[in-house]
């Protein structure tokens, strides 16, 4: 158990799995000293249908993760993967009264850069500060708080959820128990854990490959400017051996998960492999290659829709760092040069900052716990003007303050 009752936690809902983990803060570095994975129940592509199986699926593996350090956890941060979000990149500037740059014109800039209109259904997620720029200087400041101006510009990136989602979070964690401090996009939280401040200058996309959904984040200049979420994911891969195959797809999933390959060029040599075929008592065999062919496929599948949205976008060109993959469907063999193969620049799985955080070297060195990982490294985050919550009636402007205690 840990020394310090300091501790946060963090809870990753996911469609296939829940990640629960329990850290503390010492010397500077996350110490990650409790975890309980287990499976999800209740969630469709990311989205929450039942919530009191999410409830009780949050439960059970908050009870493992207590009795993997007899540590009670109480306020949790947590994710939101919505299908319907939506991201706007802006840029204002206010007028500075005096000759220094105060907290209170900083909260007044981020306010000002992070009001923008919603539809009815939806809210305002988040807003990440990139940065400021003061007077006419396009030179970006970090911290400009204390510095002489007489204009300052704040620069930030909203991203927009759907109420449901919104609220299907805060139902189910509130019924498991638990109180939230807080709801983080997928991608950010995980981008804390894997992505470098030089990749983020360069230009780098993160690729989450989820069970149900996969988001992309795009980072230039040094902060997030771009993010969306495609309803394509492990769970179609094996969708996709299930139809081909006429097997069920549990029987689909074993066989991705014990003879799958990425790419056919790296198999093995071809090889007959004994399934279970749907309405039949007898054995089946299928080709090891024609099983890798479809997952191949399917991966091609996602590489498409990620090369055309960037693209879309004007963003495939800008990824001087390339990609960093992370989520589940990216532990098959072959996954990482696919995307070499496929978009012709550098790419790289996902790997924790081990000066940042520390903890077992199968939670830190294994993509399915890197939201989770971000999640905590977001919750011990308390460099000013980073991400700045919005929810219901959380007062904007005090949230802003509590970020800035310097």
């Amino acid at each position: 158990m840990a020394s310090s009752d300091n501790f946060f936690a963090s809870v990753d809902i996911g469609t296939s799995k829940i990640v629960v983990l329990i850290a503390d803060e010492e010397d500077g570095k996350i110490e990650v000293f409790g975890h309980g994975v287990g499976p999800s129940d209740g969630v469709k592509n990311a989205l929450i249908v039942d919530i009191d199986k999410v409830a009780k699926a949050i439960s059970k593996v908050v009870e493992t993760a207590y009795l993997s350090c007899n540590t009670r956890i109480h306020n949790v941060s947590t994710n939101i993967c919505d299908l319907h979000l939506s991201t706007i990149n802006q840029d204002r500037e206010i007028s500075v009264s005096g000759k220094k740059i105060t907290k209170e014109h900083v909260i007044a800039a981020i306010n000002s850069a992070s009001a923008t209109p919603t539809p009815a259904n939806k809210q305002i997620l988040s807003a990440s500060i990139n940065s400021f720029t003061i007077d006419q200087d396009t030179t970006v400041v970090d911290q400009p708080i204390g510095l002489e101006a007489t204009i300052l510009g704040a620069q930030v990136h909203v991203s927009i959820v759907s109420n449901q989602a919104m609220s299907s979070i805060h139902q189910a964690v509130e019924k498991s128990g638990l109180g939230l401090r807080e709801v983080v996009l997928d991608s950010i939280a995980s981008s804390r854990a894997c992505i470098t401040q030089d990749e983020k200058d360069n230009g780098v996309c993160l690729l989450d490959m989820g069970a149900g959904v996969s988001n992309i984040s795009v980072f230039m200049g040094g902060g997030i400017t771009y993010s969306h979420v495609f309803k394509m994911g492990g769970n179609q891969i094996t969708q996709n051996i299930a139809n081909a195959f006429s097997a069920s797809f549990e029987e689909a999933e074993r066989l991705k998960i014990e003879h799958g390959y990425a790419q056919l060029k790296i198999a093995p040599a071809d090889q007959l492999i004994q399934f279970k075929q749907l309405d039949s008592i007898e054995n089946r065999y299928l080709s090891l290659h024609n099983l890798v062919e479809v997952i191949e496929k399917s991966y091609l599948d996602i590489c498409r829709m990620v090369k055309q949205n960037l693209k879309s976008k004007k963003l495939d060109r800008s990824l001087k760092s390339g990609f960093v993959l992370t989520g589940g469907v990216s532990l098959i063999e072959g996954c990482e040069g696919l995307f070499v193969h496929t978009f012709r620049i550098r790419t790289k799985l996902a790997k924790v900052d081990a000066n940042k955080i520390t903890g077992k070297d199968m939670i830190v060195s294994n993509p399915i716990y890197t939201c989770a990982l971000g999640l905590l490294m977001h919750a011990d985050n308390e460099v000013h003007l980073e991400v700045v919550q919005v929810h219901q009636q959380t007062n904007f402007v005090s949230k802003i303050k509590s970020l800035l205690e310097l």
